[in-house]
């Protein structure tokens, strides 16, 4: 843990810091009632050589935090919730079985592949009638998703802030957040046309069917029964099958987690400088907490994929929520629709923060605080993205069952 010396103390001794300092170390005592998967990470006194002017690495419960020249950044949990090992083991089942949709082709996997950080490597996802896996994959005859894939790795962690305090129950899903928890989230794909119910079933009709086919599996009437003491499915238990197994997607471990954590060789200089470079950038006034995301919703004008003009369901401006900023390695193309490829592409679009390139968002309807970004030249572009190299964690479970018990393809028509 490094400690601020005093020369240190004298040059950041604003108010701002202060405030942010007493507000972490209060956090501690206000935290316990919500957060969970307690660490007891230890209070080390190593120093750390980082090349970081103004900082100082604080315990807060769960999770270390540090101040760069004012600005809180946070490490993620080391342990996740830990669900029950049965529910876990029928959600892996569920996640990756197409009996889950209309026409039996789709698994909530085809869109979520472990090779492409559980997303689909697609600018716009492919679900019912959709054949390969991947960037490959074709659309079907109901043609693309209106969106880009969002990975499943760390969503345990919706909506953590900066102190480490978050509520499972109200955890926000989806692009326009129109969901909360991952309870709700696992049920809106099977009831969506394009992602997986088709044209077979109506939104009143298809829980029941998918209802009906599980519990005519002999197989899954034992993993409900060993997991939930009744051997018949319904919609809540699928809903926490299926929750329970994305609980333990996780990616805690980047070389940041490990830097906060005191491994002073984690971050290389070059990460390290664009660290501070992504905080004096205002890059962590949407981007914060330990999943880097505020997890509220932002109009910046990003023009729409293939020529879409409807905003989401619930908004209506185009507003979309703010994405979490780890795993970037695995999840391109980014953007709610896949716009950009090049995640040094993604960064410079910030860069032209004044105008809107959505026919429809109004210059004057950007985000505030998109619209006081400070400018960027490719020196600040390239060090940022070095930082969020930094962010990056392939130690994530790749598990791919041989078989799910329907019987039917692992993962739908991906082969």
């Amino acid at each position: 843990m490094r400690h601020l010396t005093r020369p240190q103390l004298r040059n950041c001794n604003t108010a701002h810091f202060k405030k942010r300092i007493r507000l972490l170390r209060a956090a501690a005592i206000v935290t316990t009632t919500l957060v969970t998967g307690c660490d007891g990470l230890s209070d080390d006194s190593t120093d750390n050589n980082n090349n970081a002017n103004n900082t100082e690495i604080v315990d807060i419960g769960t999770i270390r935090t540090i101040s760069v020249n004012g600005t809180v950044l946070s490490s993620l949990p080391q342990n996740p919730l830990n669900p029950p090992e049965a529910s876990v083991a029928l959600g892996r089942m569920l996640f990756w079985d197409p009996i889950l949709s209309g026409n039996q082709d789709v698994a909530c996997a085809s869109c979520h592949l472990p090779e492409f950080g559980y997303t689909d490597g697609r600018r716009r996802s492919a679900g019912v009638g959709g054949v390969g896996s991947g960037p490959a994959r074709s659309p079907g005859q109901i043609g693309q998703i209106t969106r880009n894939s969002q990975s499943v790795v760390n969503t345990v962690w919706n909506g953590i802030n900066e102190f480490g305090v978050f509520n499972p129950n109200t955890a926000p899903m989806f692009w326009d957040g129109r969901t909360t928890s991952l309870e709700a989230q696992a049920i809106e794909p099977i009831l969506s046309r394009e992602e997986m119910r088709g044209d077979n079933f109506t939104e009143a009709e298809i829980l029941t069917e998918i209802i009906n086919r599980i519990n005519r599996v002999s197989e899954y009437q034992a993993m409900f029964e060993t997991a939930y003491g009744s051997s018949q499915a319904n919609i809540g238990n699928v809903a926490q099958a299926l929750a329970d197994f994305q609980r333990t997607l996780v990616a805690n471990n980047t070389p940041f987690d490990r830097y906060l954590r005191g491994d002073t060789n984690a971050m290389s200089n070059a990460q390290i400088n664009g660290m501070q470079e992504f905080v004096e950038h205002d890059c962590a006034e949407c981007h914060s907490g330990p999943m880097f995301s505020d997890f509220e919703l932002h109009v910046l004008g990003v023009a729409e994929a293939n020529g879409l003009n409807t905003p989401d369901t619930g908004n209506g401006n185009f507003a979309f929520r703010t994405p979490s900023l780890r795993q970037l390695a695995f999840t391109a193309p980014y953007f709610h629709g896949g716009q950009e490829v090049d995640l040094n592409d993604a960064i410079d679009f910030y860069d032209n923060n004044n105008n809107s390139d959505n026919p429809n968002v109004a210059n004057n309807q950007l985000d505030p605080d998109f619209r006081n970004i400070p400018n960027l030249n490719n020196n600040e572009i390239n060090a940022i993205e070095a930082f969020l190299s930094a962010l990056n964690d392939g130690a994530f479970d790749r598990t791919r069952p041989d078989r799910v018990p329907s019987g039917l393809n692992v993962g739908g028509a991906i082969d």
